[in-house]
């Protein structure tokens, strides 16, 4: 009998629900395990919550996507996280980078690199 398969986990925080959709089916399509946030204090609510990977967008209303990283490093999480936004710059990168991302994307999303970037991350 072959081992069962273990499908990545992959926790979404998006403000826009176009963006948060349009990925979570992509993602869901190619096989992963995928929770959405609308917010980042609706993601850090849930306690004991557990990613193997976690995609952010960095420009929300109530927490921006560095702010969420902090509280998630300081509640143990280790996985990779992807940052996401749509005003991205150099400058943006390279706090992005400073702050301990392992990646950023730019919006609209190429689903194909994020999908390349996720098995690099995760592989």
């Amino acid at each position: 009998m072959d081992p069962p398969v273990i499908k990545p986990s992959i926790s979404i925080v998006d403000d826009d629900e176009a963006v948060r959709d349009s990925i979570d089916a992509y993602l869901t399509i190619k096989g992963m395990q995928v929770k959405t946030f609308r917010s980042g204090l609706e993601l850090l609510k849930c306690s004991g919550l557990h990613s193997d990977l976690y995609i952010l967008d960095i420009n929300m209303p109530d927490i921006d996507g560095f702010l969420l990283l902090e509280h998630l490093r300081a509640q143990g999480m280790k996985g990779p996280i992807i940052f996401i936004t749509g005003l991205g710059d150099r400058a943006l990168r390279l706090k992005a980078s400073q702050a301990g991302a392992a990646a950023f994307l730019d919006k609209p999303i190429d689903t194909q690199l994020l999908l390349a970037t996720i098995h690099r991350l995760l592989h």
